[in-house]
């Protein structure tokens, strides 16, 4: 950084502190891709670690089965809209005591393409907001048969290089909006001496000088545990 200009500025140079947020920044924008793929585990009853391994099994610990719904989109004759039904019922009859507003479904881009592509969801679309969603990017989100799609492109870079998609190439998750406490995410406390008997933060950050000065340590760390405590509303 010696002798390099500050972002904006003629006449300032870098400052360390600048620099030093910056890759902080980096650092948060990795936990927080973490923290996705941990609360997509959440919502698909399967929670991974960044190598793949199962962390958690809801289905396993919860001693229950999932619940999959084949919406059989290459069939033309295929009623959608019953589908959508048997999803969302699905849900009903197992938040257990929980309330819902609505329900929303993340799908692959191929689930995606395949469903707004079919001839009944078309069909409905028609005449609705003057044809709408036949002219339109739809992607974000739309509402059919009491479910609001959207398409999901998350994903992250694995250990190996690889890269690892959160909601596999046709399958879709659907899951309750607005409920209460069938969500949450859980933060352990990091393993510092004045941290120890505190309640977790979602983020830790620390910074070190190396010996003679010669440089600065950074040190971050998040402990999350994202949790569903109903895993049986679940649909895929």
């Amino acid at each position: 950084m010696q002798g390099v200009r500050a972002f904006g500025s003629e006449t300032e140079s870098e400052s360390i502190a600048g620099v030093l947020a910056q890759h902080l920044q980096s650092m948060r924008n990795k936990h927080a891709i973490t923290l996705e793929h941990l609360r997509m585990g959440a919502l698909k009853g399967v929670i991974l670690d960044a190598d793949g391994s199962v962390l958690h099994n809801l289905y396993s610990d919860f001693e229950i089965g999932p619940k999959s719904v084949n919406f059989a989109l290459a069939t033309e004759t295929t009623n959608v809209r019953n589908k959508c039904v048997e999803v969302s019922a699905h849900i009903e009859a197992n938040l257990r005591g929980e309330f819902m507003t609505g329900v929303r479904c993340l799908c692959s881009p191929e689930f995606f393409e395949s469903f707004v592509g079919h001839g009944k969801v078309e069909k409905a679309y028609e005449n609705y907001a003057q044809g709408a969603m036949l002219r339109d990017d739809v992607r974000t989100g739309f509402a059919f048969g009491g479910i609001i799609f959207e398409e999901y492109r998350g994903q992250a870079s694995t250990l190996d290089g690889n890269v690892m998609r959160f909601i596999a190439a046709g399958e879709a998750h659907a899951f309750p909006l607005g409920t209460i406490d069938t969500f949450s995410t859980y933060f352990a406390p990091a393993d510092f001496n004045e941290t120890v008997n505190t309640l977790g933060q979602s983020l830790y950050a620390k910074q070190e000088p190396r010996k003679f000065d010669r440089g600065t340590d950074l040190h971050t760390q998040s402990n999350p545990l994202p949790m569903c405590h109903r895993p049986g509303y679940s649909s895929s």
